[in-house]
């Protein structure tokens, strides 16, 4: 999840232009495992509760609700080309990217950015840290009882990296500095992966078999207090 305008339209998601997240889907996806069902779906194509379930390792009745929150706010639509038959229930995404409209912007129907949408905004950045940081707290559990098991011969993969600094810089170099990291993300993006999105069975250039690694790239201002005595 980005902002549309850190970065050309046209190159923002193989498949197809980018498009701004309305309201009800930026508060659809404000759900860690909501995230985790719409990547899913995007990387399969299509796919029906039972097969998110299985990927995922959650209760299908769970899957089931969760996708019927993202239906409901727009993020996916049925699929019945897909379909065996008229019970048969298959997902697809509604759109190839769903990238939020900053203060000023407007959305695809006209609407202007307001309080409420920038309230969405916010609750769906709290549930991409809490995704991170449930994904790190899982590869530091598998690491240590990688380090307690017998099988300390295995090969080690690359696992995780994370950094954290404060940059000096200006505005114009952020905003540089961000078009750089976002765009290199996107080309590592379209490896092992059809022009529609759908994940490829392996590499080309390689012979180890792709996994799934969960990336952010944030950045925000820091602003310090005012001195004792001024105003803000």
């Amino acid at each position: 999840m980005s902002s549309a305008d850190d970065h050309p339209a046209e190159d923002a998601f193989p498949g197809g232009p980018t498009t701004y997240a309305t309201r009800d889907m930026l508060r659809a996806l404000a759900h860690p495992l909501r995230m985790q069902l719409l990547q899913r779906l995007g990387g399969r194509g299509t796919a029906r509760a039972a097969d998110l379930a299985a990927d995922l390792g959650v209760p299908a009745n769970s899957v089931s609700y969760h996708l019927r929150i993202l239906a409901k706010g727009g993020a996916i639509v049925e699929a019945p080309e897909a379909a065996r038959d008229k019970r048969d229930r298959v997902w697809k995404l509604a759109q190839l990217s769903f990238d939020t409209a900053r203060t000023g912007q407007s959305l695809q129907d006209g609407t202007v950015v307001d309080t409420d949408y920038i309230a969405a905004s916010s609750a769906l950045s709290m549930a991409v840290l809490e995704w991170m940081r449930d994904g790190i707290a899982a590869e530091l559990s598998r690491e240590a009882e990688t380090l307690d098991s017998e099988d300390t011969g295995a090969e080690e993969s690359y696992r995780r990296t994370l950094h954290s600094t404060m940059l000096h810089v200006t505005p114009a170099q952020a905003r540089e500095l961000s078009e750089f990291v976002q765009d290199a993300i996107l080309r590592w993006f379209r490896l092992n992966r059809a022009e529609d999105g759908t994940e490829l069975a392996g590499d080309p250039d390689s012979e180890d078999d792709p996994v799934d690694y969960r990336v952010l790239f944030a950045m925000v201002r820091d602003i310090p207090p005012a001195p004792d005595g001024q105003g803000s």
